[in-house]
């Protein structure tokens, strides 16, 4: 739509519409009209009339009265229904009707004249004349409001658009206007001022080069699609400042539409939200350095996690450094986004070590416990800590501005130190960052401190559970002889429970122990060693000998003892049994001997009889002492484990019937062996060999056991999956108490041979390992002067029993 129209309202042609069902009445019509300079417009119809009406406007329309299809009378009807044609004048033409009636009917129609042919032309054309100056008045006076509207429409936008200039100059935020294609078309002062541009040398695509690069991309493509949909553009990136610092802005834009909402460009802002974004990440880095440091008790590893999260939202390179315990400072971790720039930082560190006494800033923090903030490096700092070319050329390409270093410090200790550094981003520290550093050091402080705490506790928990399953006693008494840990070997060696003896003196709680305490050596200079003493207790009845000694400190001292109890009584029977062997040897020694002596004296001369007795004397003497020396080593194989059994299928009978058959032949005169064996018993698992030394032992001990003779009854009988051996006796017995100890090693009913019994004590001992090794089970049952019965069982061939009943190596007892 044009503003104004290209020709004057009065010099407009105006359009008249001629309607005449006859072509020579439209011929004599357009020639009449003619003069009038006018566009004539013809219509055969009321139909076509319409049609033509409802493409444009007319000035005035004849209409003749009487046509075909629709006449004048409804057709000037349907005109004037019509909103944009009701005032269009209508002059009725007609030859037919003159009466009163039909004349009234034609103005009822909306006419505005009603002419009777045959009509005068001049008066006609002035009619006609009449209304097209009367459209061309109208025309004008629309044209006039038209340009008034236009003029206070452009008024209007004027006043808007230096409104909004003005406002958009005013406001903190960058604005901008672009178009359809993106090409900048505005942009207001605070652009100018914040990128450095000169507005007389800014160009429609400054934007692009001032944007961050890596957001860049993401930008125009977002831009592109709000302007390819129309919707609104909005986006987080960086701008780069007139000093080159990069900082974050929030970007949003909303269409700009002509009248017909199709859209013609964009208008948008720039917001400054660098120190909110900055915030933001400082919070978030604190909470995901927070969930870090708690993650793991081991710090060290920890510390370095923290490191690799502060890269890049907080620093663009960090570095942890901890204090070891011999005092020197050894870096954890260096994290950076670029992997070539953590290999050039190593380089760095290679080619030029620190020199000596030179101190760093790190090491600076850590001795001073301050932290130390540089918010720009000039490059005459760098230039002068450069030691040669080559390594101003490394810092340098480092690119490092702006530092700061915090101290890792708590409980007045320092552990170490957390760098953060800025380069490449543009960023630079400022007192805000070194707050956020310094909160980060506390919780890294405390961290390590806990962890430390932690270890601390954890090996006081390890020694206090060490002191829980020592073998040996522990007693701790304070400076007032109170005792103030017991733990459960001392309960277990003194039978006192810890309740009953915390908090009391130990003279209470252990009687005897004035006299005692006296002997036991304490030692009170670090690194003294003494040796413990062997002392032996009086406790409820019983003698217990404990070997202890005791380390005096600050607070009291602490006593440590063992229980030599069984020790001492494994001796005593070693000591027995070395008596007893040695009695035991020199008993068929000196027989043998005196024998021999007797045979081989020149001076006598011996009858046959006595030569032969002699002889047998040596041999029997000469069996015993080989089966005393059998026990010892079978003893010492079964403690070895080179003792094997080869387990096969074994007649139980046969085998009791060959050991009674060979027991009965050295049988004393006053005993008597009987075998009782059921028929129809199965086969056995087990190694006859052993089987056979097992139930020999226990018939000569039956024997043995017999002195004063009576029966010794072997019998066999079906148990369960099991075939059960019993030998009986009518001898001595054992008392109930010795039922168990009967099957250790050295152990002897009579150790005193008060009845002149003798024996090894490896007897029973060896039998309860072979039964073990043939996955049987052996006990005793027995009543002192009643006699005793001692019971083997042994599976059943091709029949596993379950090996519930089986020990550590012990007896089971019935």
């Amino acid at each position: 739509m044009t503003d104004a129209p290209s020709v004057p309202p009065e010099a407009r042609t105006a359009a008249i519409l001629l309607v005449d069902d006859r072509e020579q009445n439209l011929v004599a019509l357009e020639a009449i009209l003619a003069p009038l300079g006018q566009e004539l417009v013809r219509a055969a119809s009321g139909e076509d009339a319409l049609r033509e009406l409802l493409r444009r406007d007319f000035a005035v329309i004849l209409l003749d009265v009487q046509m075909p299809g629709l006449d004048g009378f409804e057709t000037a009807r349907l005109i004037k229904q019509r909103e944009r044609t009701r005032h269009t004048p209508i002059l009725f033409l007609t030859a037919i009707s003159r009466d009163s009636e039909q004349v009234f009917k034609g103005y009822s129609a909306g006419a505005v004249d009603y002419i009777l042919k045959p009509f005068d032309p001049d008066v006609l054309r002035s009619k006609v004349a009449v209304f097209v100056e009367l459209w061309q008045r109208g025309e004008r006076l629309r044209s006039q409001e038209l340009e008034l509207r236009r003029r206070e429409v452009a008024e209007a936008v004027f006043e808007s658009e230096e409104r909004y200039r003005t406002l958009a100059e005013a406001m903190p935020q960058i604005v901008w206007i672009n178009d359809a294609e993106g090409r900048a078309t505005y942009y207001n002062r605070r652009w100018f001022e914040y990128t450095g541009i000169a507005a007389e040398a800014a160009t429609p695509d400054d934007w692009q080069h001032v944007v961050h690069p890596d957001e860049l991309p993401e930008t125009v493509a977002r831009f592109e699609e709000a302007a390819r949909t129309g919707g609104v553009f909005e986006m987080e990136y960086r701008l780069r400042r007139a000093d080159g610092r990069y900082r974050w802005h929030l970007g949003r834009s909303v269409p700009l539409r002509d009248a017909s909402g199709a859209t013609t460009g964009h208008v948008g802002t720039a917001t400054d939200i660098d120190d909110q974004r900055a915030a933001q990440d400082a919070q978030r880095f604190l909470v995901e350095a927070g969930a870090i440091l708690g993650a793991s008790l081991d710090y060290r590893a920890t510390l370095a996690d923290v490191a690799r999260a502060a890269v890049p939202g907080v620093a663009d390179w960090a570095t942890v450094h901890i204090v070891e315990g011999d005092g020197s400072i050894r870096q954890l971790g260096i994290a950076h986004a670029d992997p070539a720039k953590l290999l050039l930082a190593e380089e760095l560190q290679v080619r030029y070590p620190p020199a000596s006494g030179e101190e760093s800033a790190v090491g600076r923090v850590i001795r001073t416990h301050k932290p130390e903030l540089v918010p720009e490096i000039a490059d005459e700092t760098i230039v002068t800590a450069a030691r040669d070319t080559l390594h101003l050329d490394l810092l340098r390409e480092l690119g490092i501005r702006s530092y700061l270093v915090v101290p890792l410090v708590a409980g007045g200790r320092a552990f170490g130190a957390i760098s953060f550094v800025l380069a490449e981003s543009g960023r630079r520290y400022g007192p805000s960052d070194l707050a956020l550093a310094e909160e980060l050091a506390r919780r890294a402080a405390t961290a390590i401190e806990n962890a430390r705490l932690y270890a601390e506790a954890e090996r006081r928990a390890q020694a206090a559970r060490a002191l829980a399953n020592v073998g040996d006693g522990v007693v701790l008494l304070d400076r007032d002889g109170l005792v103030r840990l017991w733990n459960p070997a001392a309960a277990e060696i003194t039978g006192i429970a810890e309740g009953d003896a915390l908090d009391r003196p130990l003279a209470d709680v252990l009687p005897g122990w004035q006299e005692v305490s006296a002997l036991i050596p304490v030692v009170s200079t670090p690194g003294q060693t003494v040796s413990a003493l062997t002392l032996p207790l009086e406790l409820d009845g019983r003698e217990v000998w404990i070997s202890g000694s005791g380390v005096g400190f600050d607070e009291g001292v602490v006593y440590a003892f063992r229980d030599l109890t069984e020790e001492r009584r494994v001796e005593a029977m070693k000591s027995d049994f070395v008596a007893t062997v040695s009695h035991e040897l020199r008993t068929p020694l000196a027989a043998i001997h005196g024998s021999a002596l007797t045979i081989l004296r020149p001076d006598l001369e011996l009858d046959d009889e006595l030569q032969a007795r002699l002889l047998r004397v040596i041999g029997e003497e000469s069996q015993r002492l080989a089966q005393i020396v059998n026990d010892l080593l079978l003893a010492s194989h079964l403690d070895s484990g080179r003792l094997q059994v080869q387990i096969e299928r074994c007649n139980p009978v046969a085998l009791a019937e060959h050991v009674v058959e060979t027991a009965r032949v050295h049988l004393p005169e006053n005993v008597e062996v009987e075998l009782d064996a059921t028929g129809g018993l199965p086969e056995v698992a087990a190694d006859p060999a052993q089987l056979r030394q097992v139930l020999e032992n226990l018939v000569e001990n039956a024997v043995k056991y017999s002195p004063d003779g009576g029966e010794v009854r072997v019998a066999l009988e079906r148990e369960d999956g099991a075939v059960r051996f019993t030998v009986s006796d009518e001898g001595l017995g054992i008392p109930a108490a010795e039922h168990r100890r009967v099957f250790e090693k050295f152990y002897r009913l009579d150790p005193n041979m008060t009845r002149g019994i003798g024996g090894t004590g490896l007897g029973l001992y060896i039998c309860r390992e072979l039964v073990r090794m043939m996955d049987g089970r052996i006990w005793v049952e027995s009543r002192p002067g009643v006699g005793s019965t001692f019971a083997v069982e042994i599976p059943v061939a091709g029949r596993r029993r379950e090996p519930a009943h089986r020990g550590p190596r012990t007896a089971r007892a019935r």
